[in-house]
């Protein structure tokens, strides 16, 4: 669309302070003294360890940056072709028709990406958390799913005693916006990138906390991208008579939206559940075809 410090300063004390307690005692001291100091050792009390319920934070990071793709293509693609003035004149008509469209039809946002995108200027368009497009994207199942895997995959590095999460690239899967009576659909469609951040808390066993989806994308028109019917003509407003080598051309931008959502997985035996009823059904499938056949 777009880090072990406190263990090695505790052994370090550690040794200081032995350290330390040598270099006090007196030659004169003796074995007598030693022998007074052995049962206050003794008692010392044994190290804590923390306990399964005891309270830790933790922290998220990771990125899957938007790659260089055709949505980003600019004149310099196309550098031996002239833009036709009466074509460029007809498409920004067309470009601006459709805009106009997806605004009476209830899609302000597809309204305003496109007619950022004729305007040429290339800056970045950011929709924040709060806003009513990042509503829209978090309730939909686009999103739940891959929040869905993201969480897992935070869980499984949290079970395993890390608290300072990292996801790769691969496991922040991109969000495809599929439903085509969705501002999300004609305003991104396939998205590119991801970026997720996070902050949260173990305590009585239990994890809690937020975590900040910022969703990627290129707007821009590649190769083979109809978009009802004018990808073509936009495509060739894009390149052929693209800002700023053109006048008044068109310019492909980034764009994202930011998501905030708990990190709060649901409990094992709610796992467990969904695994009995997906198997549920694959044999009540499987009866069916073996009842048929």
């Amino acid at each position: 669309m777009l880090t072990k410090g406190p263990a090695i300063c505790a052994g370090f004390l550690s040794m200081a302070v032995a350290l330390a307690g040598c270099s006090a005692a007196s030659p004169a001291s003796g074995p007598a003294r030693a022998a007074r100091s052995a049962p206050a050792a003794r008692s010392a009390p044994a190290a804590a360890v923390p306990s399964a319920g005891a309270a830790l934070t933790f922290t998220v990071t990771g990125a899957r940056p938007v790659p260089p793709n055709g949505s980003q293509d600019t004149y310099a693609q196309t550098p031996t072709a002239e833009c036709d003035r009466a074509t460029f004149a007809a498409d920004m008509v067309l470009g601006s028709r459709v805009a106009g469209g997806f605004a009476l039809a209830g899609f302000p946002v597809a309204a305003s990406l496109l007619t950022h995108f004729l305007d040429g200027k290339g800056t970045g368009v950011d929709f924040p958390a709060g806003s009513p497009i990042s509503g829209q994207a978090r309730s939909s199942s686009a999103f739940r799913a891959v929040n869905n895997e993201v969480q897992q995959a935070i869980l499984r590095q949290l079970k395993a005693g890390k608290t300072r999460v990292r996801l790769s690239a691969a496991q922040l899967p991109t969000v495809v916006f599929e439903s085509k009576d969705s501002d999300l659909y004609w305003g991104f469609r396939g998205t590119q990138g991801l970026t997720v951040t996070g902050i949260g808390r173990r305590e009585n066993g239990r994890y809690t906390g937020t975590l900040s989806y910022v969703i990627r994308d290129s707007y821009g028109f590649p190769a083979r991208d109809t978009l009802r019917g004018i990808g073509t003509s936009m495509r060739y407003l894009q390149t052929v008579c693209g800002a700023p080598q053109y006048p008044g051309g068109a310019h492909w931008f980034p764009d994202t939206i930011t998501v905030t959502v708990p990190f709060r997985p649901p409990p094992r035996r709610h796992h467990r559940r969904a695994e009995l009823h997906s198997l549920r059904h694959v044999e009540h499938k499987f009866d069916i075809v073996a009842s048929t056949g």
